[in-house]
């Protein structure tokens, strides 16, 4: 594994000095890793402490940002609050590999459930949407898990398959798959807590963060972490 010296931070989009100015600016750690198994090269951006806090290996896969989406520079292009890493690269990479189990057992033990469901009251109009998804809903500026989950709760069995397929495609993890970590290096990434406790992701875009207020709303020991920064 190649470990770099280097640390990059995230650059915020120009605007974002409205937020900064209606909050505080936290630099987030994050791990930037290159790696490669047999589907291909992954270059993500990894959060390194909020998956630890929850102690779910689900939160690291929903943490993941593609390092192309954002800009990179090895200057810190704002001060704010650095928080510590808590876990590696190979930490990270771990806990995509027990995601990926989990996701393959929910779908395993949900699945007689979500048939025998499928021919009583479930929705299947919104279901078909994982497997023929259409460029309307693919351009969804709302969680795709919205749409599924409709009024009612979403089948365990799809997420599982929703979660499986993600791992898959974006991070290029299959069953038995060996994960050749090329590149691990130190990283932060800007996020604005503004002051009615709402979290912006500015160096990706500037409308509310859906995943970290999620997470704030899901997890009271994030939101008791943050309350103390």
């Amino acid at each position: 594994m190649g470990e770099n010296i280097l640390t990059f931070y995230a650059v915020p989009k120009k605007l974002s000095e409205t937020l900064i100015a209606e909050g505080r600016l936290i630099w987030q750690p994050y791990v930037r890793i290159i790696y490669k198994t047999k589907k291909g090269k992954v270059d993500i951006l990894v959060d390194s402490l909020i998956p630890e806090l929850c102690k779910d290996p689900i939160v690291a896969v929903l943490a993941t940002r593609k390092t192309s989406l954002v800009k990179l520079s090895t200057r810190k292009p704002i001060e704010g609050i650095v928080l510590d890493h808590r876990l590696s690269g190979l930490d990270l990479v771990n806990y995509f590999l027990k995601a990926y189990e989990n996701a393959e057992k929910l779908a395993q033990v949900s699945e007689e459930d979500f048939y025998e469901r499928t021919q009583l009251d479930i929705d299947w109009s919104r279901y078909r949407a994982l497997f023929l998804p259409s460029k309307r809903l693919i351009n969804r500026k709302e969680p795709i898990f919205r749409y599924l989950i409709g009024r009612d709760e979403a089948s365990p069995y799809v997420i599982g398959l929703y979660l499986k397929g993600l791992i898959e495609s974006g991070l290029k993890i299959v069953p038995k798959t060996r994960v050749d970590i090329l590149l691990s290096q130190k990283a932060y990434y800007p996020l604005i807590l503004t002051n009615d406790f709402r979290i912006y992701e500015p160096a990706w875009k500037l409308s509310e963060s859906i995943l970290y207020n999620w997470i704030i709303d899901k997890y009271p020991q994030v939101k008791e972490f943050y309350s103390s920064v």
